[in-house]
């Protein structure tokens, strides 16, 4: 299939009976992003992707309408979910976290917990709606084919109780030499979780109380490096890190 430019819906408008023909009524958003932005003219194609795993052609129709190319029940790609999720817990900062959002999208992480904690930023935005549209623009130009989940906000101390299980858990930590890289900690993982997180701190860093209440919950502290890092630069940096590893991984 030739490159086309990608358009995320939602999965539950492929299986509604209205679109038992193909035809997909468009948003006005939607339509404005089509011929207004990407300048598509009737009969041209777009990729329609659903967020989990599915992709069609379509073209677009007079009206706000598109005529997807073969049954929704027979997509053009189909890509199953990753085994290994790859998890992103990141206490909001004042700023950056719109950009830290688009990035960890574009890298390849899965679920994405926005977190609280004791040094949060008092003027920290919390735009969970502003979040989730950045994350469907980042599918759309990365052309994954499953959308990252975003997670209701909550305090990091709920969180460390409410761990996963079946996980591989990891929250960045400074100024402790004793502790292992973050590199080194997922490289001498076995094979029996499920799902790997790192947890990021504040701007401040974390207090004694939460790094001790974290590693009591079974979080075991890892260095990002001998630098310093705003907490936007220690989850991109974090995210590349996992999603590397578990490239390289499933190659082997």
């Amino acid at each position: 299939m030739a490159e086309l430019r990608r358009l995320l819906v939602e999965p539950q408008r492929l299986t509604d009976p209205g679109s038992a023909d193909g035809i997909l009524q468009l948003s006005r958003e939607e339509s404005h992003y089509l011929r207004r932005v990407l300048r598509l003219r009737n009969g041209q194609s777009v990729a329609v992707v659903d967020g989990i795993g599915h992709l069609w052609e379509a073209d677009v129709q007079v009206g706000d309408l598109l005529k997807l190319s073969t049954p929704a029940s027979q997509p053009a790609q189909q890509q199953s979910r990753f085994s290994l999720q790859l998890g992103l817990a990141v206490v909001v900062p004042r700023r950056g976290f719109d950009e830290l959002t688009r990035m960890s999208c574009e890298l390849g992480i899965d679920l994405l917990q926005p977190l609280r904690s004791q040094r949060k930023t008092p003027q920290a935005d919390e735009r969970p709606s502003r979040w989730q549209v950045i994350i469907r623009e980042s599918v759309e130009q990365s052309e994954r084919l499953w959308q990252p989940d975003l997670l209701d906000t909550v305090e990091a101390s709920v969180f460390w109780q409410q761990s996963p299980k079946r996980s591989a858990l990891a929250i960045a930590s400074t100024r402790r030499p004793s502790i292992p890289d973050l590199q080194n900690f997922v490289e001498g993982l076995d094979q029996s979780f499920d799902q790997l997180w790192v947890a990021i701190g504040p701007e401040g860093g974390w207090t004694a109380d939460e790094e001790q209440s974290a590693e009591a919950a079974g979080w075991v502290p890892v260095s990002l490096g001998d630098s310093i890092l705003r907490t936007s630069t220690a989850a991109v940096a974090a995210a590349q890190t996992m999603v590397s590893w578990r490239r390289l991984r499933s190659q082997a």
